[in-house]
């Protein structure tokens, strides 16, 4: 009887941090053109501009170049179709939000004293989604190696006494205990056990070698995906103009992230001699957490000319994962087809741990054509391969996760351009945004073409941003076993409405 006390507890806190994968890590550094239509509008080019709500949490200079305190809110429609690709097959699925994603004020103070070389101090905030994580997928394809491969992968050098379920004991029971003690690696090998898809080689407990009952020449995946969360800065800002040419600022970011990612993996095609038939797996990850980071922003004007410098700190973000786990397969016995399901009712609480998202750099570059218009030009570097991930007891699996990151991330460059014409009250503004890809599997850069309006009211204004974004992102089936690749290419249709009006 292995029962212990751990069974009357419904969720199992680790001591492991084992449930981290380069797979977040993509997700957590992904960033998206969100915030004030204007900002949107102009593919996020406001460096070196300033004047905009959203622009606020990108240069911290910019709330100084407001002349009037000002309140706005940004409502955003999403479309997003994702084309998945595995094995040269190709799925496509849909989905559709429409959120209050934006949420800003600066509030202005003259200086009234000539004497001060600041003429003017402002404060503000903005709150605004970096990313939605929102996204449903459809990814299927034949692959020569099939799910008995992680299972074989995990249960590798286990004892077999640990598998079995003895009297009184159930799955629950047993998939709590064995994780509590030994661990994720245990509870994979648990359940590819009880599901029938692997055996021992032989029935002694201290058996530590493992076969498998699947057999086929290749198999059909179906993976269903369904991501749902965001990842929201909310910054507080401080900034100055000096001697009327200099614009200087700071941020205080304060982060909040929430992910949730359902895999459902089906897969079929075994031979037909094959004991074990129709596997389907599924996998929920729940993260959550909050963070801090910080910005230092200027812009310098001469004439016409404006010239920006940001620097973004990296984002020091604490997060705890959740997980959920069930398998279920058809196997043949005593002459007929039996499905087994394997749902342990547990909800497995990891231990905290820290990623820090590297720090960025942004150059920008503006042109005033007087009352008509402007171009702006924004170059930004960051290097995603410094991604760190660690914890508080010095997991060397999270080392491991930080040197995959290191060697399949790139530092990225993203280059934005965006132009503003304008006809008494009304704005024409368009923009394009090209990012690098960031891992170095995939070719394909990020790219945005962008297009508003906007009216001026004169006490208020109203703007309209469409975006076309694309970006493709390569992910692992697993980290460990089967970790053959599918992409997903997203293609973004975003249309936003802003109000603004000044106190």
């Amino acid at each position: 009887m292995r029962i212990t006390i751990y069974t009357l507890i419904a969720i199992l806190i680790w001591q492991l941090s084992v449930s981290q994968t380069v797979n977040d890590v993509n997700r957590f550094v992904s960033t998206e053109l969100n915030g004030s239509a204007r900002y949107t509008s102009m593919a996020g080019a406001f460096g070196a501009l300033g004047g905009d709500l959203t622009a606020i949490s990108f240069n911290p200079a910019s709330s100084s170049v407001f002349l009037h305190s000002e309140l706005g809110a940004s409502l955003n429609y999403k479309n997003k179709l994702t084309e998945s690709s595995y094995f040269n097959s190709q799925g496509s699925s849909e989905n559709e939000d429409v959120r209050l994603d934006h949420l800003g004020g600066v509030f202005v103070f003259n200086n009234t004293n000539s004497d001060s070389p600041w003429s003017r101090v402002s404060v503000g905030f903005n709150l605004h989604k970096i990313i939605q994580f929102n996204q449903n997928a459809v990814v299927q394809g034949t692959n020569p190696g099939g799910i008995d491969q992680y299972f074989l992968y995990y249960a590798d050098g286990l004892a077999f006494k640990n598998l079995p379920l003895y009297d009184d004991e159930t799955t629950d029971d047993i998939y709590r205990v064995l994780g509590d003690e030994q661990g994720f690696a245990a509870q994979q090998a648990f359940l590819g056990y009880q599901g029938y898809i692997i055996d021992p080689t032989n029935d002694t407990d201290e058996n530590t070698t493992y076969r498998s009952n699947v057999l086929y020449n290749t198999v059909n995946h179906k993976i269903d995906i369904i991501n749902s969360g965001w990842h929201r800065k909310t910054s507080l800002n401080l900034s100055g103009l000096y001697k009327d040419v200099f614009h200087l600022g700071v941020n205080i970011n304060f982060h909040k992230l929430y992910l949730n990612n359902a895999q459902n993996l089906f897969e079929t095609n075994h031979s037909e001699n094959s004991t074990t038939y129709n596997i389907n797996f599924e996998n929920e990850l729940l993260s959550f957490g909050e963070g801090i980071s910080a910005q230092f922003g200027a812009i310098y004007k001469i004439k016409n000319i404006r010239l920006g410098a940001t620097y973004d700190s990296p984002q020091w973000l604490t997060l705890v994962d959740e997980t959920r786990q069930s398998i279920s397969a058809f196997h043949y016995e005593g002459g007929i087809d039996i499905r087994e399901e394997i749902s342990p009712n547990i909800t497995n609480l990891y231990d905290e741990y820290q990623i820090r998202i590297p720090s960025k750099t942004t150059l920008s570059f503006a042109y005033i054509f007087g009352s008509k218009g402007l171009i702006s030009l924004d170059y930004s570097t960051q290097n995603l391969a410094n991604t760190r991930l660690n914890d508080d007891f010095g997991s060397t699996y999270l080392t491991e996760v930080t040197e995959k990151v290191e060697s399949r991330f790139y530092g990225v460059t993203t280059f934005k351009i965006g132009g503003e014409y304008r006809l008494n009250d009304l704005s024409f503004r368009a923009g394009i945004l090209n990012q690098n890809a960031a891992q170095k599997n995939t070719n394909t850069n990020t790219m945005a073409l962008t297009f508003g309006l906007g009216i001026d009211f004169g006490s208020s204004s109203l703007a309209v941003s469409l975006i076309n974004f694309e970006q493709n992102k390569q992910f692992e089936l697993f980290s460990e076993g089967l970790t053959d690749t599918y992409s997903l290419n997203q293609k973004l249709t975003q249309v936003s409405i802003s109000y603004n009006f000044k106190l």
